[in-house]
Order: structure tokens, then sequence, then C-alpha cells
């Protein structure tokens, strides 16, 4: 049984952030979608088929869980050889979940997290010394404003979706001394939705409570499952429960990471001005160094090259609209994609 094209486009607006967390979460979208729940199956087969999907499970807060993240760019000399030799020491560390390389003197960009900052100080220093490139900007975030990963095609205003706004007073904290939260977080940064022979769950929280059970050794239900996922969506410990796109399979081919050097006091007006646009998948501030003096960084995806320049241009005159200052920004176009995997963590 193979979906309609228009069927996969309106569930893939909606399971990229709003996978239910529910009992059948399928019926449920067959619901919201107005489907039967056998095209909703069948339209999340084909989109894995398609490679559309990679996963679907939790993006989680690594500061929320106990970690620490950080951007990293290393400069690395000579041509391609040298940059590909680099890239493959950076990559080999398992902290180390994206790694790209960017037209730039800093020519090789990864995100590391680490259990500690004392762990990342460590994998820094080894990662000097085996690349033989001691010019290395560890630049951790100093201000989040926006992460939201999530590739619409225009159907989401007609997806039927209730509000996730929910009050975090009296729930439990996340807390890596409990058995049950760290089984939770090991099944849920996994694929949910399909077991080991690639074949789809329909009833993947049920799924859920078994793997959990046999690691917390006592009785866990799929209402005990879904109430924890719900809970820690609600305390931004999971800042995403949907599907994780291939974002080129689904027509956004073009990427630029956008440098901008904004005078300190006025960064949190910057960063509101990005954060608005639909086209910004990521927005930071992060630390100024000695030969490095961006402190703003946004994220942007187009469906063709033309379009990216057309976002990154109408990003300047967003500033320029709301009066925010600039010294000067460029953009870091992707020239390699060495490493993306999602991090896993309590290894």
């Amino acid at each position: 049984m193979t979906a309609s094209e228009e069927l996969k486009g309106r569930l893939l607006d909606v399971i990229q952030s709003g996978f239910p967390a529910c009992c059948e979460p399928y019926a449920e979208l067959a619901s919201q979608l107005d489907a039967s729940e056998a095209d909703v199956l069948a339209a999340v087969r084909d989109l894995y088929a398609e490679g559309s999907i990679r996963r679907i499970g939790a993006s989680f807060d690594s500061r929320k869980l106990g970690y620490s993240s950080t951007l990293c760019a290393l400069a690395v000399p000579g041509g391609e050889d040298e940059l590909v030799a680099a890239a493959s020491i950076v990559s080999a560390y398992p902290g180390v979940t994206h790694n790209y390389g960017r037209a730039n003197r800093y020519n090789l960009w990864f995100t590391l997290i680490t259990r500690s900052v004392e762990e990342k100080e460590r994998i820094l220093s080894e990662i000097r010394q085996k690349t033989g490139c001691g010019d290395l900007l560890d630049m951790p975030a100093s201000r989040m404003f926006k992460i939201r990963v999530d590739f619409g095609s225009g159907h989401r205003a007609h997806a039927k979706r209730a509000s996730s706004a929910q009050s975090a007073e009296g729930i439990a904290s996340f807390s890596a001394e409990s058995a049950f939260d760290v089984a939770l977080v090991r099944w849920a940064q996994g694929d949910v939705a399909r077991d080991a022979q690639g074949e789809l769950i329909v009833r993947p929280f049920d799924e859920g409570a078994r793997v959990i059970a046999a690691q917390v050794n006592e009785s866990v239900s799929a209402e005990d499952v879904v109430a924890r996922i719900r809970d820690l969506k609600t305390l931004g410990v999971i800042r995403r429960f949907g599907a994780m796109v291939r974002h080129q399979r689904i027509g956004y081919a073009f990427n630029s990471m956008t440098v901008w050097d904004i005078p300190d006091d006025h960064v949190e007006e910057a960063g509101a001005v990005f954060a608005a646009k639909s086209f910004v998948s990521h927005c930071y501030a992060r630390p100024r160094m000695e030969t490095w003096p961006a402190n703003m960084y946004a994220m942007t995806h187009a469906q063709s090259e033309g379009e990216m320049n057309e976002n990154i241009a109408e990003l300047s005159r967003a500033l320029e609209e709301a009066h925010v200052p600039c010294r000067a920004h460029f953009a870091l176009t992707t020239t390699h994609e060495f490493k993306k995997v999602s991090m896993t963590y309590f290894a």
C-alpha cells in the first residue's frame, strides 16, 4: 500500500515536532489529518523507505541532561587531503555529533558534547595534538534564541494540533540518578518507531515500556512512559519529540551558517530578529575570540541557492529595519558533510 504525496506532505509537517505522546499515536495522527490509521501507517513507511525520515524519537537539551556542549572550529592548513584527514580524527570521537567542512580559514566546524567541561578540554587537547592544528576555537553558546529543525511545506496551518503549552509546576526534574529517567533517555534517543529489523512498531510506547522495564527491573506501563515523555517536554529536557528528517531529501538541499558581528548590547535584539524567521533553524550567541570577531550565529535553510542568498539578505534587511547595528557578517558555505548523527547519552 502506497500513500498519497499529499498525505505524506501533511503528515511530515505534523510529526516533525508533534509525534503524539499517547498509547495509540497513529490513530491520533489519523484523527488530526482526517485520514485512516492504515493510510497514516503506509505514509510513515513510505517516508522511511524514501529516506525522508531518519528516525522518530526525542531530541534532548544536553545541558538539562547534565552534559556540556560546544561549537568548535579548526583551521586546517593545506588542501583537501589534509582537511579530510583532520576530519577523520575529529569524527572518531563519539561526542562529536556534527562535523562539516566550511569555506573559511577555519575550515572544519564540529559540535562536541561531553559529560563534563574537563572531558571536553581533554578531547580538544587530543584533537590539537593528533591533527597538528593548534588554531582551534572553542565557542560554547552563551545564549540560545532558537532551535527548531522543522522543515514544513505550508500545510501546518491546516493540521489540527493541540497546544503544548503547559506549566512545569509540580513536575519532578530530570535526574541522572533515576534509573527510570536514564533508561527512558536511552530508549527515546533512538528510533522508537521501528524494531531491529526496520519494521514499523504500531504501539511504540508499549515497546518503550518493555525496554525500560528490562533495564530498571520493575514493571513499567506505556502510560508511565507517555506521562514522563510529556513531563520532560514540559520541562524542556526534551526539545522535540518527532521525526528527524533528511532535509536534502525533502527539498532543503541548501544551507549556510551565517555569522554576525553584533555590538554586545544589541545581541538580544538581533537574536529576536533572527529567531522570527522561519528559514532559520538555529540561532545562538557565542563568545568572541581573539582571531574570530563574530558573536551571533544563524543557520539558514533553503530549496535553492538563490533562495538561500535571498534569505541571508533578508536577515541583513531585518536587522536594519529593527535598527540593530551590525559591524560585519558573512556566510560559511558547507563544502563537506563529514558526520551528522544524534548524540548517544548515558552510553
